[in-house]
C-alpha cells in the first residue's frame, strides 16, 4: 500500500510540473512555428533574390536552404529558451562535441565550403566543357560535395570540389569561341601565299568554323621536306563537336590544296 501511495506521488508531481510548463511548453511551440514560417519566407525571398541576378537554379536552391537551417536552429534555441531550457549550455555542449566532429569530418566540410563557393561564383556550369589535370569532359552536376564530368570517353569522373576549387580548370566553353589549329605541309616550290589562301577560303565554306574571327595560316617552319604551315580556325564548342569540326578541316584543306595542284610532300620517319 506504501509502495502505491509513492508511485501516485511520483505521478502526481509530475504532472503539476507538467501542467506548471504547460505555458510555457505553448509559448515554446508558438516560437518554433513563427521561426519555421519565417525560415519558409526567407528561403522563398533568397531564392528569388539570386534567381534575379542571374544565379544558377541549384545555387538558388542550396543558398535558400542554408538560410532556411539557420533561421530554423535560431528557432529552436530560442524556443528552447521559452521553455526554460538553457540554451547556452546546449551550445556549449553542442560546442565541444562538433569540435571532434570537425576533426573527423575535415575533408567533408572542405570540399562542401569549396561546393558551395563554386556554386555561387560559377567557374562553370552544367554543360561546359571543362579540363582539370588528366580529366576532360562535360560538366553534368555541380553537387556540395563534388562535381561530376562525363570525360569524352563516356566514363564518369566525380572530382572533390576542394580539388577543383584550389586548382587549375580549363573551361572551353564559357565565351563561346574556341580556337583550334593543325600543321599542313607543302612542297617548297609551292606558292605559300596563294597556299595559304586556299587553305583559308576551304575553311570560311567549311559548316561550324567561324566567320569572326576569321581562319588565319600563317608560315611555321621549314621542315626537311616540305614547309610547315599553321591552320588556326574559330568555332563555338556549344554548338558543335570540336574533334568532328577540326577532321573535316583538316580534310577540307588537304582536298583544296589538291585541287588546286598545291603538292603535299609526303612526311618522312
Amino acid at each position: 500500500m506504501m509502495t502505491a501511495n509513492v508511485v501516485l506521488d511520483a505521478f502526481r508531481d509530475l504532472w503539476e510540473g507538467f501542467m506548471s510548463r504547460l505555458p510555457s511548453l505553448a509559448v515554446g511551440l508558438v516560437v518554433l512555428l513563427f521561426f519555421y514560417l519565417l525560415a519558409r519566407a526567407v528561403r522563398f525571398l533568397v531564392s528569388h533574390s539570386i534567381m534575379k541576378v542571374r544565379a544558377s537554379e541549384h545555387a538558388a536552391r542550396v543558398v535558400s536552404r542554408l538560410a532556411f537551417t539557420g533561421i530554423l536552429a535560431l528557432g529552436v534555441l530560442v524556443a528552447l529558451g521559452v521553455m526554460g531550457v538553457n540554451p547556452g549550455a546546449l551550445v556549449a555542449s553542442l560546442g565541444l562535441v562538433s569540435v571532434g566532429i570537425g576533426f573527423a569530418l575535415k575533408d567533408v566540410i572542405e570540399n562542401f565550403i569549396a561546393g558551395i563557393t563554386i556554386i555561387l561564383q560559377r567557374p562553370f556550369v552544367i554543360g561546359d566543357g571543362v579540363r582539370f589535370g588528366d580529366v576532360e569532359g562535360v560538366v553534368e552536376d555541380v553537387r556540395v560535395r563534388d562535381t561530376v564530368i562525363r570525360m569524352f570517353d563516356g566514363r564518369k569522373v566525380f572530382v572533390p570540389n576542394r580539388s577543383l576549387f584550389s586548382g587549375v580548370v580549363i573551361n572551353s566553353t564559357v565565351n563561346r569561341r574556341r580556337r583550334l589549329d593543325f600543321k599542313v605541309g607543302v612542297a617548297y616550290a609551292a606558292d605559300l601565299t596563294r597556299a595559304a589562301a586556299v587553305a583559308e577560303k576551304a575553311l570560311r565554306a567549311l559548316d561550324g568554323v567561324l566567320d569572326e574571327p576569321p581562319p588565319l595560316v600563317v608560315l611555321e617552319g621549314l621542315g626537311e621536306n616540305s614547309v610547315e604551315l599553321r591552320v588556326f580556325f574559330w568555332l563555338d564548342p556549344t554548338t558543335c563537336d570540336p574533334l568532328q569540326v577540326k577532321s573535316r578541316a583538316i580534310s577540307a584543306v588537304k582536298a583544296a590544296l589538291e585541287k588546286e595542284g598545291i603538292a603535299i610532300p609526303e612526311a618522312t620517319a
